[in-house]
């Protein structure tokens, strides 16, 4: 797997497994609308850093992953645009949205939910 690291207060990695989806899930969704991965706006951006973060230090809340965010701008150690391209690229990466759209592109077949589910698929004659 890639790494996506935020240089903070430390080197922090960015992991978008299902307890961060869970966490995203409960803050963006309802059951008409579905977080848009696509249309990630900045001020979105501090909540979905720490859903990232949040794996390798349980104690981390929202506030001061923002708090952290801030410093590491006023520090010059990196800027909105780094930070909003970093957590929309481990989202990409670790969703597997990125391969599956690589996929589309070549023109490769790609197996459906059904496929992967033993004996979904109805067998021919």
């Amino acid at each position: 797997m890639k790494e996506f690291i935020l240089e903070l207060d430390k080197p922090r990695q960015l992991v978008f497994d299902f307890d961060a989806w869970d966490l995203i899930a409960e803050k963006y969704t309802s059951e008409t609308e579905d977080f848009d991965l696509a249309g990630i706006k900045v001020k979105e951006i501090p909540f979905l850093t720490f859903a990232g973060l949040r794996w390798e230090d349980p104690e981390l809340t929202e506030q001061k992953t923002k708090e952290l965010l801030n410093e590491g701008i006023r520090q010059g150690k990196t800027t909105i645009v780094e930070i909003t391209e970093k957590i929309s690229a481990a989202l990409s990466s670790q969703s597997g949205v990125g391969k599956l759209q690589g996929d589309l592109e070549a023109g490769k077949k790609t197996a459906g939910p059904a496929a992967m589910i033993p004996g979904s698929r109805k067998k021919r004659k």
